[in-house]
């Protein structure tokens, strides 16, 4: 389902119009649904009770925002946010190969040392933190990471993998060699020891439940595991607003709480004679500090 079907669908359970009724996407009625659905897209990512499979990602993806190119090695950001980064840091452009980055004069301009070889706009970009041993204990993470897996990884230089487990802050001076997330927009982690030499130059990744982008074009793909349930609990909300349609309130919500249920247990269920839990030998946190990061 993408954006106009969801404000198509959401319409006619708020107001019983046919689809040729729907207000025109990014007329002011059309955001108001929108503006709701990307508020209850946010809430049903970081819901305490679920970690989706669908967000799991082992790496961050496409940074917030997008840039432009223009054949020099000057890179324009908008509503980017560049001084998130280090110099030292590689990004990839979309159409171009991985550059490292220079210098960085605001969230919106840094420049990189090889030039790009086109000019475009509105391109897409990721991001590879690189570890650096001699400065830097604490990196920034994607702004769209929320919560962590399991364990961090550092892919040094050599392609050889080095897993760090990730613990709570204050477990940081109990655990050996682990890293800790802290801070707000954006959560940073930290390694809670000095870093092995060994480590400079590797790449740092942290698997785990990134929030998604939020829907601003009619194409846009709902990012939710049941568009459906966004559509119910989107027109619910527009009828407890509206006192003429506030009665359709119970039913909408009602539909909406059985979708989600749904959901929720479709995303618990790994499949047909599948264990719903792994057998872990490893020794946990909570071995040693009586609870664990879960």
């Amino acid at each position: 389902m993408n954006a106009q079907e969801f404000l198509d669908a959401t319409y006619v359970c708020y107001r019983g119009k046919i689809r040729s009724r729907t207000p025109a996407f990014s007329s002011d009625k059309a955001n108001i649904v929108i503006d709701i659905g990307n508020r209850k897209i946010q809430e049903w990512a970081t819901d305490p009770r679920n970690k989706w499979n669908s967000l799991f990602e082992t790496s961050a993806q496409s940074e917030i925002g997008t840039v432009t190119t223009a054949g020099s090695t000057t890179l324009t950001g908008t509503g980017t946010f560049f001084t998130d980064y280090l110099v030292g840091d590689k990004i990839t452009v979309n159409g171009e190969t991985e550059r490292t980055i220079d210098t960085i004069t605001s969230d919106t301009v840094l420049t990189v040392t090889v030039a790009f070889t086109t000019t475009a706009s509105s391109l897409a970009f990721t991001r590879s933190t690189i570890v650096d041993t001699t400065n830097d204990l604490t990196y920034k993470l994607n702004r769209r990471f929320f919560q962590p897996s399991d364990f961090a990884k550092v892919v040094r230089t050599d392609s050889s993998i080095v897993e760090y487990p990730i613990v709570k802050a204050q477990q940081r001076s109990i655990v050996d060699q682990a890293l800790y997330v802290h801070g707000l927009a954006p959560k940073k982690i930290t390694f809670a020891q000095k870093i092995d030499s060994g480590l400079d130059g590797g790449v740092l990744t942290v698997p785990g439940y990134y929030s998604p982008a939020p829907i601003l074009l009619p194409t846009d793909v709902i990012p939710v595991d049941d568009p459906n349930w966004l559509v119910y609990i989107t027109a619910s909300e527009l009828a407890r607003n509206d006192p003429a349609k506030e009665d359709n309130f119970p039913t909408l919500a009602g539909m909406a709480n059985d979708l989600f249920t749904k959901m929720s247990n479709a995303n618990a269920d790994v499949g047909f004679a599948q264990p719903n839990s792994i057998v872990n030998l490893m020794p946990s946190i909570g071995d040693q500090t009586g609870e664990s990061w879960y």
